[in-house]
């Protein structure tokens, strides 16, 4: 094995150390409804929930996760996520050697390890860690395809755009860089690669209706509703994407000093390069070559075509939906601090990675990571009596589950057994997964349907009976009414008081804090 090699595989291990910590935490927002998808609860099968209003997302990613959910525990709905956020990592460098260079392919390959939105997203039991590796396999196998002429290549790169296609929408504006790419740069490439596009089509051909049906469900309208497109609200996203995490400022993760170093490798690359432009002369560097101008293209492909995008339809543009072009951002930021000559390359370049290892290791601290309904879990199992009930003020939830329910439910159910859990602001589980049910898969949680504080004050003191009742209260929320507790505890009755409260850790707004109140 190759120095450089023994590198890439080192760069890998750092990749699986810092997302390990993460990898068994508490099921938390969208994971609740891939959790939903691949077990069903009764509801359905995985192909007809993901067809109805539940999903917006294309089914390949479900299906690969419904064939790994039996691995022990929350990890079973993660090791897809988990595996292609690490495949990613030498493929990125190996994307780089064909394109901008071994350098700037090595620093592309610790920029995807180390990105804090990178480890966020392969412990996330959703689709996007996955859909940025078939990008990958897709550019990789084209690549070769146009270099060597085999068939082989084009069937790789035509099975990939079709897996892409069937893992998620953002992969559309990769997908359309890579065509136009070869079509323009390499003429000698296009029918084979217009025969690989076409049998992708083909593949790809009956999950249009779906896609038609998509625009829309109640999950693509609501990025507009919560999260519009604004000049400022993109900056946030890209700054987000790029170095930070999906769920906090950049100024809490990776920090201050994280974002000033990256930005001075940044600035002393850039320095580099425009020194060796003026020596060099400009001419030998603009227009780039065919191979960097792919990575450039490919770096701005899901972030524009996304803006383009919300023209004409909801807004879109998110982090985690700017992904599919992560490893060509990382290439393309690889190839400006390489650029230059020493000392400022390795300077530039050993900036950059330092603020990344920042963000990376402190996505291990528990408070920087998924809030904590596991060990509120084991709390109320290890200090309550057998069925004490759970009163939970629980944020909207993508699918029939809270958090705390999946918490406390065996593995594959929706919630426990012999214990009354009950959501403030909320229908009864069994309510949702009826109502569920009644729409095809996906539910409209009826108002009428929503127990009155009182009523679960009543419900939970009577199945407390000299017991306790273990009130879940997040620290705020934007979307969990919290107004709603002082009369929830009003209304239970004068023997039960507070005995104890015990916090819990999670990112961000998301903290746990417990109450345990004695009747």
């Amino acid at each position: 094995m190759t120095p450089e090699l023994f590198l890439v595989a080192g760069i890998m291990l750092v990749g699986l150390a810092v997302r390990l910590p993460s990898f068994g935490d508490s099921l938390w927002a969208d994971e609740l409804s891939t959790n939903f998808v691949v077990n069903g609860f009764g509801v359905g099968s995985l192909l007809h929930i993901v067809r109805s209003s539940q999903e917006a997302t294309p089914a390949l990613s479900f299906a690969l996760t419904w064939l790994t959910k039996g691995f022990d525990g929350v990890e079973g709905l993660r090791v897809v996520s988990l595996l292609a956020g690490l495949a990613a990592i030498p493929l990125t460098y190996l994307l780089g050697l064909r394109t901008v260079g071994r350098p700037a392919a090595m620093v592309g390959a610790a920029l995807i390890a180390l990105c804090p939105l990178q480890i966020f997203y392969a412990t996330e039991a959703r689709a996007y860690s996955l859909v940025m590796l078939v990008c990958l396999i897709a550019a990789l196998a084209m690549l070769i395809a146009v270099e060597d002429g085999r068939a082989r290549g084009w069937i790789v790169y035509g099975l990939s755009v079709a897996a892409a296609a069937y893992t998620h929408f953002t992969s559309i504006f990769v997908l359309l860089v890579l065509f136009g790419w070869v079509m323009v740069a390499r003429p000698q490439a296009r029918r084979p690669a217009l025969l690989a596009n076409a049998g992708a089509a083909l593949l790809f051909a009956p999950w249009i209706p779906q896609v038609l049906d998509d625009r829309h469900k109640p999950a693509s309208q609501l990025l507009e509703i919560i999260h519009p497109l604004s000049l400022d609200a993109a900056k946030r996203d890209v700054i987000e994407w790029f170095l930070g995490h999906p769920h906090l400022p950049e100024g809490q993760l990776p920090g201050h000093l994280a974002v000033w170093l990256i930005v001075a490798g940044l600035v002393l690359g850039l320095a580099g390069l425009i020194y060796k432009m003026a020596s060099e002369g400009a001419g030998n560097w603009w227009p780039p070559a065919a191979p960097l101008m792919l990575i450039l293209l490919l770096a701005v492909a899901t972030p524009v075509g996304l803006a383009i995008h919300n023209a004409f339809a909801p807004n879109l543009f998110i982090p985690r939906n700017l992904i599919a072009s992560s490893p060509a951002m990382a290439l393309a930021t690889g190839a400006l601090v390489t650029a230059g000559r020493a000392p400022l390359r390795p300077v530039a370049a050993a900036l950059l990675i330092v603020g990344f290892s920042i963000g990376a290791v402190k996505m291990i601290d528990p408070d920087n990571r998924r809030p904590d309904f596991d060990g509120v879990a084991d709390f109320i199992e290890r200090t309550g009596q057998p069925g004490a009930p759970v009163v939970d003020v629980g944020p909207f939830t993508p699918g029939p589950q809270t958090p705390m329910e999946a918490a406390l439910a065996p593995k594959g159910e929706a919630g426990p057994r012999d214990r009354l859990v009950m959501t403030i602001g909320f229908p009864t589980l069994a309510a949702r997964l009826a109502d569920a049910n009644a729409h095809g898969g996906g539910g409209g949680l009826f108002l009428e349907a929503i127990p009155s504080d009182a009523e679960i004050a009543r419900r939970a003191a009577r199945a407390a009976g000299t017991g306790k009742i273990f009130l879940v209260v997040p620290e705020e929320s934007f979307n969990a009414d919290l107004t709603r507790v002082p009369g929830f505890r009003a209304s239970l009755p004068p023997r039960f008081h507070e005995v104890e409260a015990r916090r819990f850790s999670g990112l961000g707004i998301f903290p746990i804090t417990v109450h345990v109140l004695q009747g």
